[in-house]
């Protein structure tokens, strides 16, 4: 039998796989949703009671969707940029919805309490089940998914944003 240790001992080849792993990992993150073309639609029960249902909003205006949990350290620090693009976004024809995603001790009561101490004031909504996340196919956190006024998948992005990044891609996807 060959003995093939000479090869798998030469360090330029563990590099070699690392760096194309780790280019496998970037571009998987980097474009996961990218494939979407029409946002499916769900409905939710905001933290306010009211409902609502990502169809209806389809031709009347874009919308942002976060998904997050309190315990996750990107996703708090991301949610001040969120609320301040928000304000920015006021009277133009978009809707923020963070999605709660439950991830281990997280409880919904968590989120509110969360939503409540940084006076968060889009909306918000539990994704029960986690059915949503599945459906966009979320794996890292946090995921902003940008869903244009027809309705279709804009943009996602797996990554921290600030408000100039989220204003910035309002921008692209109001030009189409």
């Amino acid at each position: 039998m060959p003995n093939f240790s000479h090869f798998f001992a030469t360090p330029r080849i563990p590099a070699v796989a690392a760096f194309l792993l780790l280019a496998l990992l970037l571009v998987s993150c980097i474009g996961a949703g990218q494939g979407l073309s029409s946002a499916s639609d769900f409905q939710v029960t905001l933290f306010d009671g009211s409902s609502f249902r990502l169809s209806d909003d389809a031709g009347q205006r874009a919308v942002v969707l976060n998904f997050w949990f309190p315990s996750c350290p990107p996703c708090r620090a991301e949610m001040p940029a969120f609320q301040q693009a928000w304000e920015e976004a006021q009277g133009e024809e978009v809707r923020f919805l963070g999605l709660f995603v439950p991830q281990g001790f997280d409880t919904e009561q968590d989120a509110r309490d969360f939503v409540e101490e940084l006076d968060l004031t889009y909306d918000f909504a539990t994704d029960v089940r986690a059915q949503i996340t599945r459906e966009y196919q979320i794996i890292y956190y946090p995921t902003t998914v940008f869903i244009d006024k027809s309705g279709r998948v804009f943009r996602t992005e797996v990554s921290i944003l600030d408000a100039e990044e989220i204003t910035g891609i309002l921008r692209e996807m109001a030009q189409g």
